[in-house]
């Protein structure tokens, strides 16, 4: 995969019968019916399941239309790609990547719909040509609940990033 694409980790937790339902709803898209794209005949993980783009959109294409609502609603101008999950008791750790940025207005909107859920997501941040980290990548962590998103921020010392993905098995 190329170096546009950021990667995320997500970390999901409540109740196991809350915890189910949103991961069979997660994983139960055929992504978005682009009129330019050839279809998806296969459920997977998609973050269409959860926001569903409108048809008038998807009718009109991804080239057309499609990259711009994505990236207006999903703040990803394209669907998640390379799902990883791993499944334990009161706990759902995702590990994917999108294009541009990580979707946290996504998954703060998602929160909302499910309130007894909390979402942890954690991002690296390639901070190429900037002066002040002077291309080092920068740790974005959210947590998202209810509907609200809180945001952090810091230089990825000591391989932040990889530690916690190594904590969630990736």
């Amino acid at each position: 995969m190329d170096g546009t694409y950021v990667e995320c980790l997500l970390l999901v937790t409540g109740e196991t019968v809350f915890l189910n339902t949103f991961d069979k709803i997660f994983r139960s898209g055929y992504g978005p019916q682009w009129a330019d794209r050839p279809r998806s005949h296969t459920a997977h993980y998609s973050f269409h399941a959860l926001f569903p783009v409108p048809e008038a959109v998807q009718s009109r294409g991804f080239d057309t239309a499609g990259h711009l609502w994505c990236k207006d609603y999903w703040q990803s101008s394209d669907d998640l790609r390379d799902m990883q999950v791993r499944r334990a008791l009161g706990r759902r750790q995702y590990r994917f990547f999108v294009p541009d940025l990580p979707p946290k207005n996504f998954f703060r909107v998602v929160s909302h719909d499910y309130p007894t859920l909390t979402f942890k997501m954690a991002a690296l941040i390639r901070d190429e040509g900037s002066p002040f980290f002077e291309g080092r990548g920068t740790l974005h962590q959210y947590l998202l609940q209810d509907g609200r998103c809180s945001e952090s921020q810091s230089l990825n010392r000591e391989n932040a990033f990889s530690q916690i993905r190594e904590e969630m098995g990736f």
